[in-house]
């Protein structure tokens, strides 16, 4: 399934650093809210039908990414 990650927000252990200097600082480049990445996710079928049918009555589905080695 095709999607669009847009990105949110920096955090520093779960909490919000937009406010910050340093937040500040990383949202000057590519990465601040509302930048938009083509993205896709692999999906069974039954998978793809729960979330399409979420979706159609109003829910959007959220989620975090992780890179190798930042868990």
């Amino acid at each position: 399934m095709k999607v669009k990650l847009v990105f949110d927000d920096w955090k520093y252990r779960g909490k919000s650093i937009y406010a910050t200097d340093a937040g500040i600082e990383l949202s000057k480049g590519d990465f601040h809210s509302g930048t938009t990445f083509d993205g896709e996710i692999i999906l069974d079928p039954e998978q793809e039908e729960e979330v399409s049918l979420a979706m159609i009555a109003g829910f959007s589905p959220s989620f975090q990414v992780y890179f190798g080695g930042n868990e």
